[in-house]
């Protein structure tokens, strides 16, 4: 057990433990450390491990005394010691958990009376009462401007969260023994990861930040690290693994052991069965899709036509291959997975590429605010800490009234010391044999009996949910081993596409390529398949047939297969690299009139 702090007072004038940031979801619990060091930031410690089942409901914690003993597990695995300072703990919690509101205030409001002002506002926004609630707020210097009346004015972001969640935490780190620090919204969080890592900090850069977490999906505009609008929507990974699961009759956790390798996009099923959990997964996404489009549109409808510069993606969602190419394919605008951890020093051992954007958020929530280049929310849901104890209904704890103390009747004085002296007597006669020992090995006995069914019914609870977090723990090792590109061979065919050729179909396999599409003429056709049999990544490419159809007889239709050389694909730059991830150009050429041209 971790020591307890500054429990009690009797911690204060001791040294600081160490700051980690903790992401509590219903698959996994991760934990990172990081620190500051004149090279940048670097993670000094990580941990994640599967989330025993039912201990987690809806993005929130249903059972603080397992997912303490959780917690208590990752800091050792993370090599944090169990003495000297406590630990302090920064956890989030989803967005749909909390009332986030945007509110125009005038510039230059002394600190107090704006306080004050945002305090009676909210009351006009909380759908609880504010005094049931933990309120937190912050400036967005990015929103300023000069409103049609004529008064320099700008908004303040709100958040609050009642009460009880916030103790819920707080019980989770006392069972661990632990310092309950900072209580994030997880989206923010999120954004605050990415803008560390530079895809947020262009001055009026327009992104759309979409944190696809196992419960929920998060969706904020973001203009130069700053969150103009938000929004979450009930459809996340469990939504998608319960589809599945009911597609293939196949039980939850076989249904989540396949979602690493579902061919979502531009890849050929190995299986019926995958093939069948790529059309369940596009059904899900295409509701997401769906979602980002309403959102967009009606931010527009607020504050008129926009740029949108880019789509990040970050959370659980993104351990689904080509996510960001399907998402991009159906939005029209440039779709990347947000890592927030390429600028930093870490072992590339424990973290994989296709790991790092499922940890936005925890990095996010692991960062001192000076620590980030520009200028992001930072709002803290347990800053007044926990409630001092008052005897009302609102207390974090409650002490129960002190019973007073019975009297002796006077009636029955008489007979109670008759008594008491009869009973001496006869107590002092037993002490003269060892029946109290007996008494207190009868005691043990009993005490020991019952403990073991205890323990026994603990091991049998244990063996049932071995298998679960078995399967569990194999998905996270999956994602920090396993990931491949087809970037290379996709520049290839673009480079060697003649004109007068339009690629209309590529399916990739594990050792060739299919391509089909139609051309002007069999000439180019027969120059296509020369150019790519040049190329040192393919190693034979023949045509599978060219012919007229009738409907189109001034195109011809064709099929191309081409076959793969044994070499390696080449990989992504280091997490410390400042170049933005790649994404697939088009390849395809527009055919008109009966001409070809690119």
């Amino acid at each position: 057990m971790f020591s307890a702090g500054k429990m009690f007072g009797f911690g204060i004038g001791k040294k600081k433990g160490p700051t980690i940031g903790i992401d509590i979801n219903s698959d996994s619990i991760t934990l990172i450390q990081l620190d500051k060091t004149r090279i940048g930031v670097e993670m000094t410690r990580f941990a994640s491990l599967p989330t025993p089942a039912n201990t987690v409901r809806e993005g929130l914690i249903a059972d603080p005394a397992a997912i303490g003993s959780v917690i208590s597990e990752l800091m050792l695995h993370a090599g944090i010691p169990p003495t000297g300072p406590s630990p302090v703990l920064n956890m989030t919690i989803p967005a749909q958990a909390v009332v986030i509101r945007l509110m125009p205030v005038p510039t230059g409001m002394p600190a107090d009376e704006l306080a004050e002002v945002v305090t009676q506002e909210a009351t006009n926004h909380v759908p609880f009462p504010i005094s049931d609630a933990n309120l937190d707020w912050s400036l967005m210097p990015a929103t300023e401007r000069t409103d049609a009346d004529g008064v320099r004015r700008v908004d303040v972001i709100l958040a609050a969260v009642q009460r009880s969640i916030v103790e819920t935490c707080w019980r989770a780190t006392d069972s661990c023994g632990v310092q309950l620090g900072k209580i994030e919204v997880s989206s923010l969080a999120s954004i605050r990861g990415l803008a560390l890592a530079g895809y947020l900090g262009a001055s009026g850069q327009m992104s759309m930040v979409v944190n696809v977490r196992q419960d929920a999906t998060d969706i904020n505009v973001v203009r130069s690290a700053m969150p103009l609008f938000g929004r979450s929507v009930i459809i996340g990974m469990e939504t998608l693994t319960e589809a599945i699961s009911r597609s293939l009759d196949v039980d939850f956790e076989t249904a989540l052991s396949l979602l690493p390798e579902i061919p979502l996009f531009g890849m050929t099923p190995k299986d019926q069965r995958m093939g069948q959990a790529a059309q369940v997964a596009r059904t899900i996404f295409s509701d997401i899709t769906d979602e980002l489009e309403r959102s967009l549109e009606f931010y527009q409808s607020q504050v008129g036509e926009i740029k949108l510069d880019q789509i990040i993606l970050t959370g659980p969602g993104c351990m689904i291959p080509n996510l960001d190419q399907y998402i991009g394919s159906r939005m029209g605008f440039r779709t990347i997975f947000g890592d927030a951890m390429r600028d930093m020093t870490f072992d590339q051992g424990l973290v994989v590429e296709r790991m790092r954007p499922i940890l936005a958020s925890c990095v996010g929530s692991s960062l001192e605010p000076a620590w980030n280049p520009s200028f992001t929310v930072d709002l803290d849901l347990n800053r007044e800490g926990r409630l001092p104890l008052f005897f009302d209904e609102r207390a974090t704890q409650k002490i129960e009234d002190r019973q007073p103390t019975l009297n002796w009747f006077k009636p029955t004085l008489i007979g109670g010391v008759c008594t008491l002296l009869l009973v001496s007597a006869a107590l002092a006669y037993l002490t003269m044999f060892d029946v109290p020992a007996k008494q207190q090995e009868l005691v043990t006995t009993e005490a020991k009996i019952a403990q073991a069914k205890k323990d026994l019914e603990q091991v049998n609870q244990l063996k049932e949910r071995n298998s679960s977090l078995k399967m569990r723990q194999k998905v996270l090792n999956y994602l920090v081993s396993k990931g491949r590109r087809w970037s290379s061979y996709m520049d290839t065919l673009q480079l060697n596409t003649p004109k007068g050729v339009q690629i209309d179909h590529v399916v990739f396999g594990a050792q060739d390529f299919q391509i089909e599409g139609v051309a002007t003429d069999f000439t180019s056709v027969s120059n296509l398949n020369l150019n790519l049999e040049s190329s040192p990544l393919i190693r034979e490419s023949s045509i599978d047939y060219a012919s007229r159809k009738d409907k189109t007889p001034q195109f011809v239709s064709f099929g191309l297969t081409a076959k793969l050389n044994a070499v390696t694909l080449p990989k992504t730059g280091s997490p410390s690299s400042n170049a933005t991830p790649h994404t697939t150009p088009s390849i395809g050429l527009l055919l008109k009139d009966g001409e070809a041209r690119q």
